[in-house]
C-alpha cells in the first residue's frame, strides 16, 4: 500500500511542490533547474523511509518499505500497481533515487572474512543509480553481479572499546531484547546496534529518507530538449563521481614507476594498503571517523544504552564510521586501520611472519618514498591531484606499544591530536582499530 499521509513511515506518495522546499536546502542547483520546469501532479515522487541498519536493496533489486514495517522487492509482481507503473523501470536495479535525510552505505560484505568495505558514503543531495541517465541508450552492463549492497546508516560501524564482554552484554539483551551474542569482532557490532535501535525499549525514531522518481521524470530528462539542462547537470555529478576511476590507470601506473625508480620491493599487501591511503586521501574511498551526531546511525542511543545497559565505564562510548574525506575542507584526521583493512585490492600478505607494529614501520616508509616523489615540483605529478595531495596532507602512524626507532606515534596521544575525543573521558588507546593505525589530515596553514 502506498500512502499519501506524512508519517515518516513507509512509502509516500507526493510531488514536487510537496518536497521543494526540502529539496532546495539540500540541492539548490537541481531545485532551481525543476521549478523552471514546473512538473504537475502526472509526475508523482516517492518518499521511502527506512529504519536504520535496514537493506535499501543489493544486486537483484531495490527493497520498497511498507507502512507497517516489512519490505517488498519492487521485483514483486504483487507490488501495489501504482508503484509498478511509476517505479517498475527500475525492477531489476533500482529506480532513480535522491538522498533527502541521513546516509547510505553502499559496501561489500566478506561474511568469510568478517570484515565489510565501504564503498561509497551517500549523503542527502546524493543521486544515484546515474546509470540511468548516462547509459539510456546501453545494453551493457559492466557491474559483477552479488557484490555490493545498500544499507539505511552506516553498516562499517563499531565502538572503539571493547563491548565483548558477555556478562556486561547480559545488561542489554535484559534492557533492550537484544539476541545477538556478545560481538566477537567489529564486524559483529552493527548487529547489536541494530537490534537497540529496532527494540521498541530505545523508542528511536531514526529513519533515512529517499525520493525515488517515476518513470515519467526519467523519460522527460532522456528525451524532451526542455529537460536538458536537468540531464547536463545530473551528466556533470556523474562525471563528478567517476572522476577517480576514470583516472585510476594513470595512478596505478606512477606508483608502479616511484617503486621501480626507488627500488621499492616491499609487501605486496602494504603496497596496496600505501595506495589506498592516498585513495582515502584524496576522497574516493572512504575512511573512518569518530562519530559526532546521528547523521549515520542513531548514535545517541547507542551511547545510551552501552552507558547504561551494557554498564561501560573505564571507556567512553566512542563509535567510529565511514565517511569520505574532503581535504580541502575538514579540519580533523580521517582513520585507516591494518586491524581492519577495507581495501578493495587483496594482494597476498609476504610469507615472513611480521608483528602489525612492524608493519606499519615498513607501510611509514612507503608512504613517505611515495610523498617524497609525487610532491616534486617537476614531476610527473606536479599538476594533478596526488600531487595536491601529497603536498597538502600528512599521515600519521598510530600504534599502542612504543617504536623504539620513534616513527610511530603512540596511540595515547590520538585524543591530543584529535579534538573530537575528550582525553578526560576515557580514550581505549588499546583497542585493535587502534592497534595499527594511520590518520589522514590537511596540513595547517602557516601563518605570515
Amino acid at each position: 500500500m502506498v500512502s499519501c499521509v506524512y508519517t515518516g513511515k513507509g512509502l509516500v506518495k507526493v510531488y514536487w511542490e510537496d518536497i521543494q522546499s526540502k529539496v532546495e536546502k539540500i540541492a539548490p542547483i537541481f531545485a532551481r533547474l525543476v521549478d523552471a520546469l514546473s512538473p504537475d501532479k502526472s509526475f508523482p515522487l516517492y518518499l521511502a523511509y527506512y529504519a536504520y541498519g535496514d537493506l535499501k536493496g543489493d544486486t537483484i533489486s531495490t527493497f520498497i518499505p511498507k507502512e507497517n514495517g516489512g519490505y517488498y522487492r519492487l521485483s514483486d509482481p504483487n507490488a501495489p500497481k501504482d508503484v509498478i507503473k511509476h517505479l517498475g523501470y527500475g525492477k531489476a536495479s533500482a529506480p532513480l533515487a535522491m538522498l533527502l535525510e541521513k546516509n547510505l552505505e553502499l559496501f561489500i560484505d566478506l561474511k568469510d572474512e568478517r570484515i565489510t568495505i565501504p564503498r561509497i558514503i551517500y549523503k542527502p543531495g546524493d543521486f544515484f543509480p546515474l546509470t540511468r541517465i548516462l547509459s539510456s541508450k546501453s545494453n551493457r552492463v559492466y557491474a559483477a553481479n552479488n557484490v555490493l549492497t545498500l544499507a539505511s546508516g552506516a553498516r562499517s560501524v563499531f565502538m572503539l572499546p571493547n563491548i565483548g564482554c558477555a556478562l556486561h552484554h547480559a545488561g542489554l539483551q535484559r534492557d533492550y531484547n537484544v539476541r545477538s551474542a556478545a560481538p566477537k569482532s567489529l564486524y559483529d557490532h552493527w548487529d547489536v546496534f541494530k537490534e537497540i535501535a529496532h527494540s521498541e525499549v530505545s523508542g528511536c525514531h531514526w529513519r533515512s529518507c529517499l525520493i525515488y522518481f517515476s518513470e515519467k521524470w526519467l523519460n522527460k530528462i532522456n528525451d524532451e530538449k526542455a529537460w536538458l539542462n536537468l540531464k547536463l547537470y545530473l551528466h556533470e555529478l556523474a562525471w563528478g563521481y567517476s572522476e577517480f576511476q576514470r583516472n585510476l590507470f594513470s595512478y596505478d601506473f606512477v606508483f608502479s614507476v616511484i617503486q621501480k625508480k626507488r627500488n621499492l620491493k616491499p609487501n605486496p599487501y602494504l603496497v596496496d594498503t600505501a595506495r589506498h591511503l592516498f585513495s582515502t586521501a584524496i576522497g574516493a574511498s572512504p575512511g573512518f571517523v569518530p562519530a559526532i551526531n546521528n547523521d549515520a546511525f542513531p548514535l545517541d542511543v547507542i551511547e545510551k544504552a552501552y552507558t547504561e545497559a551494557y554498564g561501560l565505564k573505564k571507556y567512553a562510548p566512542a563509535c567510529f564510521h565511514p565517511k569520505h574525506f574532503h581535504f580541502e575542507k575538514d579540519k580533523e584526521l580521517i582513520y585507516y586501520s591494518l586491524q581492519n583493512p577495507s581495501t578493495h585490492v587483496f594482494s597476498p600478505k609476504s610469507r615472513r611472519i611480521s608483528s602489525t607494529i612492524s608493519d606499519i614501520r615498513e607501510l611509514e616508509h612507503i608512504v613517505r618514498i611515495f610523498v617524497e616523489e609525487l610532491s616534486k615540483k617537476d614531476g610527473v605529478c606536479s599538476d594533478t591531484i596526488l600531487g595536491k595531495i601529497s603536498n597538502m596532507v600528512e599521515f600519521l602512524f598510530y600504534h599502542n606499544k612504543t617504536d623504539r626507532h620513534r616513527i610511530i606515534h603512540s596511540s595515547d596521544l590520538i585524543p591530543t591530536h584529535d579534538t573530537r575525543f575528550n582525553a578526560d573521558s576515557g580514550f581505549a588507546s588499546d583497542a585493535k582499530f587502534v592497534r595499527g593505525c594511520i590518520g589522514i589530515k590537511t596540513k595547517h596553514k602557516s601563518r605570515g
